[in-house]
């Protein structure tokens, strides 16, 4: 269904830089919880895991923990069915490893301790590498880049952020994309003219009126905004870098690697695209 867009207000950018907030990403933890991740991972190496890979070939099911509230990753569907990108991922990861997916939900913060305390196998639920837990937890591959990206119109001949000398771009006020601009205005010969909106419906229309040269927004809302906005596209290279990864106990690293080579051979095949289409846009 097509959005409907806010008024255009547009504003010139401030220099004041503003945070942006990652609900899903749970950074920064306290110690406290660092501590009781600590102490759930030593009750959990006690137990008996043993080889994650066998395991899961002789009980013939890959337990996935997600957090089913983040469409179009992961959602539940009218059936009551947990589905989305993550969830057909997850099927035909436990399809090339022979078995059947199981699918363990819970809140976004519990996805790590579901893994800790022995009740899932691998998380995929549209999971950043959090660098703090890189002693605890081994990680795939990216299947899904969220970074920033360029969406300019079709006719465009901007490839790229140096064809932004002296052009009009737009972004939502507060965003990484803000963040980035504000560094290009100190690092560039002849940064690019910014100009602010308030949501990322605001700046589209603004880009396919014509009123500005290029846009600047997460891949996902980038996706969305091309796929329901006609005489769009989104540029190839990411400016910034946000992957989604999946991730395991650092004992069944096996595992991962195994999981690793079924999303190097679905990118090879065109399988990954097909389901990133089909959820994305």
């Amino acid at each position: 269904m097509r959005k409907t867009y806010a008024p255009v207000i547009l504003q010139p950018t401030c220099p004041i830089p503003s945070s942006r907030f990652r609900a899903r990403l749970g950074r920064g933890l306290c110690a406290a919880r660092v501590i009781a991740a600590v102490l759930l991972l030593l009750c959990a190496c006690a137990g008996p895991h043993g080889n994650a890979l066998k395991r899961i070939q002789s009980t013939g099911t890959l337990r996935v923990a997600l957090d089913p509230s983040f469409p179009p990753f992961e959602f539940v569907d009218g059936a009551g069915q947990v589905a989305g990108l993550d969830a057909d991922l997850a099927q035909a990861i436990a399809a090339r490893l022979g078995v059947q997916a199981h699918f363990v939900t819970t809140g976004y913060d519990a996805l790590y301790d579901a893994l800790t305390m022995g009740r899932a196998d691998v998380i995929i639920s549209a999971l950043y590498p959090d660098p703090d837990r890189m002693q605890m937890f081994t990680f795939s591959p990216s299947y899904f880049n969220a970074g920033e990206v360029l969406v300019v119109r079709e006719d465009s001949p901007i490839a790229g952020v140096p064809d932004l000398a002296g052009k009009q771009v737009a972004l939502v006020f507060g965003t990484e994309a803000h963040m980035v601009a504000l560094q290009w205005e100190k690092t560039m010969p002849t940064p690019p003219i910014i100009l602010t909106g308030d949501t990322p419906e605001t700046i589209t229309s603004v880009l396919a009126a014509g009123i500005v040269d290029a846009i600047i927004l997460d891949n996902v809302t980038a996706q969305i905004a091309v796929a329901n906005t006609a005489g769009l596209r989104v540029l190839p290279s990411p400016i910034t870098d946000e992957p989604y990864t999946i991730a395991a106990r650092k004992q069944d690293a096996e595992l991962i690697e195994a999981i690793g080579d079924i999303l190097e051979e679905m990118q090879a095949s065109g399988e990954l695209e097909t389901l990133i289409r089909r959820w994305v846009q």
